[in-house]
């Protein structure tokens, strides 16, 4: 971090580049290039999982939820035992009942998980974009990571075929040797072939450093989640396409959009990628959004770009400023104020903004950019 604007002044533009394969990913174009860095090299099946915050391991909701810690030495058998005891509590229950057919425990174990239950499964997915969507949807104000995982490194990872799919639970964990399991289930559910979904267990966590990563800009995940949503059709209602994912998508805590809204948005950014349309005509559009929804974060940002590049800095530090009144630690709002202040000529403002930018975020190369020029 940047201790003070004296330091600022001895940095060089070397310095101030984050290290290598620590940049965080803006969009969804950078983040499919990304992925093909990582895996272009390498044959295999590929897996992926999507995390809100880089900095929590990947874990199973059971051992979230047993507090699991590797020091403790009895700490498996108690990772066992309990999963053990949730499917038998669950079948003395008659969960393990779906119409006429009686589950297999792998089978029961997906529903529960399904359910909202914390079980040994880890979910995976198949699709590098539904495992960003994960890592943008939440966490907002954290950085989010997808995890990249070859489930054809065989030393790593079995897959549950015929031989196997019958067992007792207890037995995949007791016989998990130095890999870990890999199951494709059936379309047990609506959401499984939606989230092309696959489960890997067998041990807690996994804390291989040899996975590979792709972090999520904190920053960008409003407007990955719209890029999500308008270029794949990638979004809450299609991923969570039953009832319990509907009433989910329209919790309290979800914002809305109405139709009005949704359709001046939806207008500029079309205006927005035609790219010759007038900067001022995709305004209004964005500005009558906002009238609709004073407090949508995408149609503020969107604004404040515009204005950016109408050269209108006044309406930018406007906006910008009803930004930070929200979120004060809003990197991208704190970088644009401080380019409007600087193109002013109000230095000692775009200063304080600049580090406090960089401060928060240090692989944004404009920022880094803007930072030598105030230095």
């Amino acid at each position: 971090m940047i201790k003070d604007l004296q330091e600022c002044d001895q940095l060089t533009e070397q310095e101030i580049e984050p290290p290598e394969g620590n940049i965080a990913v803006t969009n969804v174009a950078e983040y499919l290039d990304a992925i093909k860095d990582l895996t272009i090299s390498e044959y295999g099946k590929f897996a992926f999982r999507g995390q809100g915050d880089v900095s929590h391991p990947i874990r199973s909701t059971a051992a979230r939820r047993l507090g699991f810690t590797q020091s403790q030495s009895d700490s498996f058998k108690k990772f066992i035992d309990y999963n053990c005891d949730l499917i038998s509590n669950a079948k003395l229950k008659g969960y393990d009942k779906k119409g006429n057919i009686t589950l297999e425990e792998l089978e029961l174990m997906a529903e529960l998980q399904h359910h909202g239950a914390a079980t040994a499964l880890i979910d995976f997915t198949y699709s590098s974009l539904v495992a960003l969507y994960f890592a943008s949807v939440n966490d907002p104000g954290k950085d989010g990571v997808v995890y990249v995982i070859n489930t054809h490194d065989f030393d790593k990872f079995q897959k549950i075929d015929s031989d196997n799919s019958g067992w007792k639970f207890e037995k995949y964990l007791e016989e998990k040797k130095d890999h870990l399991w890999v199951w494709e289930p059936s379309d047990l559910n609506n959401r499984i072939p939606k989230q092309h979904s696959l489960f890997i267990f067998g041990e807690p966590d996994i804390n291989n450093k040899s996975i590979k990563s792709v972090r999520i800009n904190a920053d960008y995940k409003s407007q990955i989640l719209f890029e999500l949503q308008d270029f794949h059709d990638i979004g809450g209602l299609t991923l969570f396409n039953d009832m319990v994912g509907f009433a989910s998508e329209n919790c309290c805590e979800k914002p809305y959009y109405s139709k009005e809204y949704l359709k001046h948005m939806n207008k500029a950014k079309s205006m927005w990628v035609i790219g010759d349309c007038d900067k001022g005509d995709i305004l209004e559009h964005v500005e009558e959004a906002l009238k609709i929804n004073p407090i949508s974060y995408e149609a503020l940002i969107f604004c404040a770009n515009i204005k950016h590049q109408l050269k209108d800095y006044l309406g930018v530090i406007e906006i910008c400023n009803r930004i930070l009144d929200n979120n004060s630690d809003n990197a991208i709002a704190l970088f644009l104020r401080a380019n409007s202040y600087y193109e002013m000529g109000q230095l000692e403002c775009a200063k304080r903004d600049i580090r406090r930018s960089f401060e928060i975020r240090q692989d944004n190369p404009h920022a880094a950019l803007l930072f030598l020029k105030l230095n």
